[in-house]
C-alpha cells in the first residue's frame, strides 16, 4: 500500500511548491524524504481533503548530534545539512575519552527546534562501552588517529562558532601528502550535462527552473560553479576571508560555516563549498567531504 501526500516547499525566493509523494510508509514528523534532489524534514502534517493522506510541512533537512555522558554531561554539535552519509538510528563512531577510544551508538532520533523555531533532527548518542575491536574498523582508524594529534585551537573556535551561533558547517580534507587537483575539479564542471544537475543545485546556482530558458540552466550553473572553484581557490591560497583551514593528521582541512541563505549567495565562502560539493567538483579535485563526529574526540 502507497501513501500520498501532498509536499509544500519554498523555494529561496519564498515561492510555494507543490507536488505529490507516495511512500511505502506512513510519514510523520521529524521523517526526512527527497525532493527536487534535496533532503527535507517534516516538520509535521496536517489533513488535505480525500485525494491524499495529508499535506506535507517541511524544511530543508539539518540535524546535529547530542553527546550524552554517563554522568549526565551533554555535548552538543553544529549544524549539519543532511545528505546521504548522515548519520542515523543506531549509526555507531568513536571519539576519544581521556586518551583513549569510546564508542558510541546512536540511540535516538528526534524533532527538534532551534531558539528560531526553526526545525532540525537531533541525534542522542550514548555512549555503548563495546571493546575497541568490535568498533566499525575506519571509525577506529580516526579514534586512534586522534591520539596521536589534536585540533588546533583555531578549528575549536569554528566548532565553537557554530554551535553557540545556531550556524551550519561543511568540511572537507585533503589526504596527507595530497594537493588539489584544480584541473580535475575544473573539468568536471565543463563535463557536467543537464541530466546529473538536480533541482536544488539548479536553485543554488541562481536558476529560476520556472522562468528561465531551459538552454540557459546548464550554462549557468556552469558559470557559477567556475566562479566558486575559482574563488574558493583564491581565498584558501591567499588569506582565507571565507574559508577555514587547519593542519590534521598530517592532512588539510577546510571549513566554511553559515546560514541557510548563505548557501545560495555567490559572494559567501558557505555558499561556495556547499555548490562545489554538491556538484561533485570537489570531491574529483581530491577533498573528502568528512563528518565532525570523525574530529570530535580531538575538540571534546
Amino acid at each position: 500500500m502507497a501513501f500520498t501526500y501532498d509536499v509544500v516547499t519554498l523555494d529561496r525566493a519564498r515561492s510555494e511548491r507543490h507536488r505529490r509523494y507516495a511512500s511505502e510508509d506512513a510519514l510523520s514528523p521529524g521523517d526526512v524524504i527527497r525532493l527536487y534532489g534535496r533532503d527535507w524534514l517534516i516538520e509535521r502534517v496536517e489533513p488535505d481533503g480525500d485525494e491524499v493522506l495529508g499535506r506535507l510541512v517541511v524544511k530543508p533537512a539539518r540535524y546535529r548530534v547530542r553527546l550524552r555522558h554517563p554522568d549526565g554531561r551533554e555535548e552538543l554539535g553544529a549544524f549539519r545539512r543532511f545528505r546521504s552519509d548522515a548519520p542515523r538510528l543506531g549509526h555507531a563512531f568513536s571519539t576519544i575519552e581521556d586518551g583513549q577510544p569510546a564508542s558510541w551508538h546512536v540511540v535516538d532520533e528526534r524533532l527538534a527546534f532551534d531558539e528560531q523555531g526553526e526545525p532540525y533532527l537531533e541525534l542522542l548518542a550514548e555512549r555503548d562501552f563495546e571493546e575497541v575491536e568490535q568498533l566499525p574498523d575506519h571509525e577506529l582508524e580516526h579514534a586512534l588517529a586522534a591520539r596521536e594529534e589534536a585540533l588546533p585551537a583555531a578549528a575549536s573556535a569554528v566548532f565553537a562558532r557554530a554551535e553557540t551561533g545556531g550556524l551550519s558547517i561543511e568540511l572537507v580534507a585533503l589526504e596527507p601528502g595530497e594537493e588539489p587537483d584544480w584541473e580535475a575539479a575544473a573539468s568536471y564542471i565543463d563535463s557536467l550535462i543537464l541530466e546529473e544537475i538536480e533541482d536544488d543545485l539548479f536553485e543554488l546556482c541562481g536558476v529560476d527552473t520556472n522562468r528561465d530558458r531551459q538552454e540557459n540552466w546548464l550554462p549557468k550553473v556552469k558559470e557559477r560553479l567556475r566562479s566558486d572553484l575559482e574563488r574558493f581557490r583564491g581565498d584558501i591560497e591567499g588569506d582565507h576571508d571565507e574559508i577555514e583551514e587547519w593542519d590534521f593528521r598530517d592532512g588539510r582541512i577546510f571549513a566554511s560555516v553559515g546560514h541557510e541563505a548563505d548557501e545560495a549567495d555567490p559572494d559567501k565562502g558557505h555558499g561556495w563549498m556547499c555548490r562545489l560539493v554538491d556538484a561533485g567538483a570537489l570531491g574529483s579535485g581530491g577533498f573528502e567531504r568528512v563528518r565532525k563526529a570523525e574530529l570530535w574526540g580531538s575538540v571534546a
